[in-house]
């Protein structure tokens, strides 16, 4: 019988690059790596390499046990300041009469016809809407928890909380505070990297 760990040793032994076989055997004897180790592991490693390392790192912390997020979106606007070309359903701005904008009650009637359903997560995105600004979304996500307080808020990519923070005249740190403070939870991963000023 394959075990766990004679799986793991068997697709280490199998790596030709010495300082992935390094951090895999690092890994296996559970030492924590560092944020270099990381790093080469994103940069050179192979997906099936990385995942069969990350497959063991989960078995160990939760057994062969998978979870899964049971979520459903809200999409507040597709009006938008910004012209994005990736973005095939934006309505500009001054187009608004052609996309739509949900109030607060309707995006919460979206929250409550979630009731009695064993949903885990709402996910909250869309345009940039200037009116929709931080205190519009903070006032929301109270609502939110105060009608359903165990539920996950995701929401907002970097793009429309950058917009957000410069308009409330608020730092990033600040911002998220606030934000986080309100209800946010987490954040999609959409958009991050607009927060690198390099990258920017």
């Amino acid at each position: 019988m394959i075990t766990l760990e004679s799986a793991i040793d068997n697709i280490i032994s199998k790596e030709k690059n010495p300082d992935l076989k390094r951090i895999g055997e690092k890994i296996i004897n559970r030492q924590r790596i560092t944020e270099e180790e990381g790093n080469m592991l994103f940069e050179k490693g192979e997906l099936p390499f990385v995942g069969a390392l990350a497959n063991y790192v989960r078995e160990l912390l939760h057994g062969n046990k998978t979870f899964f997020n049971r979520n459903f979106h809200i999409e507040p606007t597709n009006v938008c300041v910004f012209s994005c070309t990736f973005c095939s359903y934006s309505r500009l701005y001054a187009h608004r009469d052609e996309g739509w904008e949900l109030s607060q009650q309707q995006m919460l009637d979206i929250v409550k016809s979630y009731d009695g359903k064993p949903v885990t997560e709402v996910h909250i995105v869309g345009g940039v809407h200037p009116k929709m600004n931080m205190e519009f979304f903070m006032e929301l996500m109270r609502k939110i928890k105060t009608h359903r307080p165990g539920l996950h808020i995701k929401g907002f990519t970097a793009v429309e909380l950058d917009y957000m923070f410069r308009k409330a005249k608020v730092s990033i740190e600040e911002g998220l505070k606030k934000m986080h403070e309100a209800g946010l939870d987490s954040l999609p991963g959409g958009g991050a990297e607009i927060f690198h000023p390099d990258i920017r």
